[in-house]
């Protein structure tokens, strides 16, 4: 009686398996990093935000990425907006961009700031968080979900005229 002949042996499972492996760990540093690149107060206003989301939309579309904008960041948050079709590109005049400047470093120099989130989720649509935030704390949360392109002004700072 003849012995079966034993199959070679492959390596290619256990090189996919440390392949997916090392892909997760990287994933999670890269995630890291991103995080510990915050300022405390933008951490602590996303992390008021996720909670706020998770607690409304607990069974909705997940956050898959975002970026936070302080209140001084308020020209790039509008930029941002009119990028995604959610809002239309006003040119603003050198007045109003100075009133807006203005508005925003004035509310920074009293402790407070206006953070706004802008996520994607997972089903390609897109919400936005803004936490008020006075001296590093978060003080209240407003989730808005972005699901038609808006013509009204978007949610940072504007002068009161």
């Amino acid at each position: 009686m003849t012995e079966p002949e034993e199959r070679p042996r492959t390596w290619l499972p256990l090189i996919i398996a440390g392949s997916i492996a090392a892909l997760v760990v990287v994933g999670a540093i890269v995630t890291h990093l991103v995080r510990t690149d915050l300022e405390p107060e933008k951490r602590a206003a996303v992390k008021a935000c996720e909670a706020e989301y998770k607690e409304q939309n607990p069974d909705g579309p997940a956050i898959i990425g975002g970026d936070i904008y302080s209140a001084i960041e308020w020209a790039d948050l509008d930029a941002t907006l009119v990028r995604l079709g959610y809002a239309e590109d006003a040119e603003l005049t050198g007045e109003q961009q100075d009133a807006r400047d203005h508005e925003a470093e004035s509310l920074v120099e009293t402790g407070g700031d206006l953070m706004t989130i802008v996520w994607q989720l997972d089903d390609q649509s897109h919400t936005t968080c803004v936490a008020q935030v006075q001296d590093g704390t978060v003080t209240s949360t407003t989730i808005t979900d972005l699901v038609e392109p808006a013509t009204s002004p978007s949610p940072s700072p504007s002068p009161s005229s």
